[in-house]
């Protein structure tokens, strides 16, 4: 598994890449974890590469392929893998502790509908992801960088709102969740302003939980904290 999760902001002299929406730290990651990355990233991962990936090749069978952004620990993507063995899902994520422990949750499960990225996604969807080649696109509890000053840092932006969707085939699924209203709004105000996006909300604004789920553990703390949890769905007419 490469190291470096982002590009050089210069090279050369040459700006190369916006600002990222994480910031990067070593944090704290086990011995269980490293262990876990020494032994199953052949197995399940796919290092960061300047071509698209032939999802054909990667995974065993030919499903829909999902694309989970940011997944954290990893438990919440490995059982909602277990749990639609009918698609292949396609986790990035940029710290190494949950890489190493989602690893872990896969290679127990023995799963084969799973392939994570440990990279900035930003780079992986413009370099790795062809247009029109996911069914879903799934971004669970995004920092909400609350601070006025700091919304510059946030991942869901226009500009990233119009690059997904290229990504996304005719009828095909994104789906947010956040804790925060002032993001929740923030979204829907902007991607009003993109053609092609359906809103699939009755209210426009959320949606209740209408399907079984696995918790993520962020969507757990907002439950024990009595928070509301907002649930935007959106279908491509691309």
């Amino acid at each position: 598994m490469k190291n470096n999760i982002i590009t050089p902001k210069y090279k050369n002299g040459i700006f190369l890449r916006q600002n990222q929406s994480f910031v990067c730290r070593k944090g704290r990651i086990t011995k269980s974890q490293l262990k876990s990355i020494k032994e199953y990233w052949s197995l399940f991962g796919i290092n960061y590469q300047l071509k698209p990936i032939n999802f054909k090749s990667v995974f065993k069978h030919n499903y829909p392929i999902v694309l989970d952004i940011g997944f954290g620990s990893g438990e919440s993507l490995v059982q909602t893998a277990i749990h639609s063995c009918d698609q292949n899902f396609l986790g990035v994520e940029v710290y190494q502790s949950g890489i190493g422990s989602c690893l872990r949750f896969a290679y127990i499960s023995n799963l084969e509908n799973l392939k994570i990225i440990h990279y900035n996604v930003v780079e992986v969807i413009e370099n790795m992801i062809d247009n029109h080649t996911l069914s879903k696109i799934q971004i669970f509890f995004p920092d909400p960088w609350p601070k006025k000053r700091h919304h510059k840092r946030r991942m869901i932006q226009y500009i990233f709102l119009k690059k997904i969707l290229k990504k996304l085939i005719f009828g095909g699924i994104l789906h947010i969740k956040t804790d925060s209203q002032e993001y929740a709004s923030y979204i829907l105000k902007t991607i009003k302003n993109i053609d092609n996006y359906l809103d699939l909300s009755h209210t426009n604004t959320c949606i209740e939980n209408f399907v079984p789920h696995v918790k993520t553990k962020f969507e757990k703390k907002a439950y024990v904290l009595e928070k509301k949890i907002f649930n935007l769905m959106f279908q491509s007419k691309f």
